[in-house]
């Protein structure tokens, strides 16, 4: 048999999201050895834009915070609720707690390769087009074989592995730790605009939330960027969108036309990127941590994306 290369390092970081760049960076600081293993090249295109205010406390910690201000992010102040012709809205400001009154809303591409960048400007051994195939925790130390995008493969055994891989979940697949979510099953369709927002009720600093008119339990987001773009979105129960999924352009702009108040906000936008779906994300797993590993994020457990607390959690 062919001699496997074999690497060793003291902790491997599975994806180079949000999550996995902080982490890394922050063991990185604690003079750790840190490789992060990504599957796929950044930027990239992902959603989770709409960041809370306590994510960049971890960002802080991490060293990232200066990068991240000068970025040029659209800064998020709260977040406003529209229901029909009722609308509210909550200022993260306004609170009994010490913490950030500000966030940000980002476009992930850029924000995560950003993060990333950092990570690896702190000493990180970031590692990009590797994807991990298998993984052995009965050793005594854990070892990981990695493919690389040639074909080729390596083996790298660690002091720690933590799982950061997102919806890619590597370890909950690879060790059999995925569980049944008790959640009902949601899907979401979603695209970036060029918005063309001039109503006068809406607040660039705030994602708003919007209920369906009708159907309570259908909600849509919009994420507005710095650079006259958002993001859009609606989440439903999978039975919604029986016989919509054809076109998910339609599928989104059907929606959005049987709900006046969100239709009026975007009157004006220029709908020039394909939408997108994902479903089934709610999910959860037999354990959080195990000998040699511990996973993060939404490799661990995803509820609802109303909250924006996926990066934060992370």
């Amino acid at each position: 048999m062919p001699t496997v290369e074999m690497e060793r390092r003291q902790v491997v970081v599975i994806g180079a999201g949000p999550s996995g760049a902080i982490a890394a960076a922050l063991l990185k600081r604690k003079g750790h050895d840190v490789l992060m293993i990504e599957r796929q090249h950044f930027p990239r295109f992902s959603i989770g834009e709409s960041l809370l205010s306590h994510c960049l406390d971890f960002v802080e910690e991490a060293g990232m915070l200066d990068a991240v201000n000068a970025a040029g992010f659209q800064m998020k102040n709260g977040a406003a609720f529209a229901w029909g012709e009722h609308y509210s809205a909550f200022d993260f400001g306004d609170t009994f707690s010490n913490g950030k009154p500000t966030t940000f809303q980002v476009q992930r591409a850029d924000f995560d390769k950003l993060l990333a960048d950092q990570a690896a400007l702190q000493g990180v051994d970031v590692r990009y087009g590797e994807a991990i195939v298998s993984a052995d925790f009965d050793l005594p130390k854990p070892q990981l074989d990695v493919l690389r995008e040639d074909g080729s493969q390596y083996r790298v055994e660690a002091d720690f592995v933590l799982d950061a891989s997102g919806y890619g979940r590597v370890l909950p697949r690879l060790l059999d730790l995925e569980a049944p979510s008790n959640f009902p099953v949601r899907q979401a369709v979603f695209t970036h605009i060029e918005d063309h927002i001039d109503s006068p009720t809406f607040e660039r600093e705030k994602i708003l939330i919007t209920t369906h008119p009708i159907h309570r339990d259908i909600w849509f987001w919009t994420i507005p960027f710095s650079n006259g773009r958002c993001s859009v979105g609606v989440v439903a129960a999978a039975e919604h969108f029986e016989g919509r999924m054809e076109n998910l352009d339609e599928c989104l702009r059907g929606f959005i036309a049987e709900t006046p108040s969100l239709a009026c906000v975007l009157e004006n936008a220029v709908w020039d990127t394909p939408a997108r779906t994902i479903g089934g994300y709610s999910a959860n797993v037999k354990t959080l941590h195990g000998p040699g590993f511990a996973l993060l994020g939404n490799a661990a457990e995803f509820l609802d994306p109303v909250f924006s607390s996926g990066v934060t959690i992370a």
